[in-house]
């Protein structure tokens, strides 16, 4: 597994993929902040969700900042994660990597321990890149940002990197069972598309309850900290449950379906 690791970890260090993120983190972060900024009101938008100045203001705004911010990439996120995966059957790089390593399931856990470890630096700035941003852009939104710098602040911090954490990690293991399921790129994409995108916030517009069960709504639920409809360790919990499912899928196809491309 930790051979596999590295091996991820050795394609992501390169310059051209550090370039795209460094770049697409920094934009992200930036724009993000000023919309959720300027977009903060002084009640609660529908269904309970919406930062406002009240919160923002507070100790831990500007983590909220990006908490908010993340809550709108989930679908980017799925899409990243089912590529990441099934273009490794499409380029025929896993039967290449099952020559030197041909314990299936390290190898994925190994891969997938890889993206997620890159995808937690890439957080930890996220996180700090949008809160020296929003602090730049407070006092043009009348947030006061006092509190953000003290003890609390810390604290706040450390627990909304750990919740966006968990939160990407519900994504990696959902996209990673689709993507072993499916293996087509175009097919899996599609699907991770239209799933995580418009159909589960479609059938939640029409069937309210559906944001209890399906996991996209639960992950969403999770990361903004619980909405009216869902507690946050209900969302916490239920979407526990979904990840370990994706993760028993995932590992039992991977073992024992054969890989001839």
């Amino acid at each position: 597994m930790i051979a596999a690791l590295r091996a991820e970890l050795v394609k992501l260090r390169r310059r051209r993929v550090l370039l795209v993120t460094a770049v697409a983190t920094l934009a992200f972060t930036v724009g993000s902040a000023a919309i959720v900024l300027s977009s903060a009101g002084g009640a609660e938008g529908a269904r309970g969700r919406g930062v406002t100045l009240e919160s923002l203001s507070r100790a831990g705004g500007g983590t909220e900042v990006f908490t908010t911010a993340m809550s709108f990439a989930g679908t980017f996120l799925f899409v990243v994660f089912v590529g990441a995966v099934a273009v490794e059957f499409s380029r025929g790089t896993f039967r290449t990597m099952l020559l030197h390593q041909p314990r299936r399931l390290r190898l994925l856990a190994g891969k997938l321990a890889g993206l997620l470890v890159f995808a937690a630096v890439v957080l930890a700035a996220a996180e700090m890149l949008t809160w020296v941003a929003a602090k730049v852009l407070a006092p043009w939104q009348d947030v006061a940002s006092g509190d953000w710098v003290s003890a609390a602040a810390l604290g706040d911090a450390v627990a909304d990197y750990g919740s966006v954490l968990f939160w990407v990690t519900g994504y990696a293991l959902l996209g990673t069972a689709l993507a072993v399921v499916v293996r087509s790129v175009p097919v899996a994409l599609a699907i991770g598309i239209a799933w995580a995108g418009p159909f589960e916030h479609l059938f939640q517009d029409a069937w309210t309850p559906a944001e209890r069960f399906f996991p996209g709504l639960l992950l969403e639920a999770f990361v903004a900290g619980g909405t009216p409809e869902v507690g946050v360790w209900r969302a916490f919990l239920t979407v526990s449950v979904y990840a370990a499912l994706a993760a028993a899928v995932a590992g039992v196809t991977f073992a024992r379906r054969d890989i001839t491309a």
